[in-house]
């Protein structure tokens, strides 16, 4: 369903905004949605410009105490752990480039950063909106395993730990209700929509 695409390719683009910090076009998109859309967007309702563009800058950008790592390098654990990582960056960048998307280059960020690979989904999101609207179930049908493969190995594994983590330090409402959006958006986001 073409419409739920959108919805949810509408959703990717204002959490990839949030998870880089790019206000300007968290501002720009929001221009766009719907009132009622905005209403599904709970978080929203807790944004206050500077403060919350400060308090990103101070968990998400800047090491510290209260430093929350936005990559998924960060919560991969065991004996294995280097090389394990080492090859799920490796098996990324090939996914990456099997797509051609090279968005964490453009904007200089590493490649298992939560808003290079929300961005990720976005963009296969698209393709998916461009497979359905020409009537190519094929490709569409491989688009949607592609995303389903890509959130089972690399938002779902990881997403307990954030959580968890972010449960002790995150204070500030619009980011804890982002986050619980964030994990609704992956939840929802593995589940194919096709027109068999």
């Amino acid at each position: 369903m073409v419409e739920e695409r959108y919805g949810k390719l509408a959703a990717a683009n204002i959490l990839t905004s949030i998870w880089i910090g790019d206000w300007e076009r968290y501002h720009k998109i929001f221009e766009e949605v719907s009132d009622e859309a905005k209403e599904g967007l709970y978080f929203h309702r807790y944004y206050k410009g500077e403060d919350v563009q400060l308090w990103h800058d101070n968990h998400f950008s800047i090491p510290g105490e209260h430093f929350i790592p936005p990559y998924i390098s960060s919560y991969s654990s065991g004996a294995d752990h280097e090389d394990s990582r080492r090859n799920d960056l490796l098996c990324l960048v090939g996914l990456y480039e099997k797509m051609q998307f090279y968005y964490p280059l453009e904007i200089n960020m590493y490649p298992d950063h939560f808003g290079c690979l929300t961005a990720f989904l976005g963009a296969l999101l698209q393709e998916e909106i461009k497979a359905e609207e020409a009537g190519e179930k094929e490709y569409l049908e491989k688009l949607e395993n592609m995303e389903e493969e890509f959130v089972q190995k690399y938002l779902k594994p990881v997403l307990p730990s954030l959580l968890k983590l972010t449960d002790l330090r995150v204070k500030h409402l619009f980011f804890r209700e982002f986050l619980k959006f964030y994990e609704e958006f992956v939840e929802l986001a593995g589940h194919t929509t096709a027109v068999r």
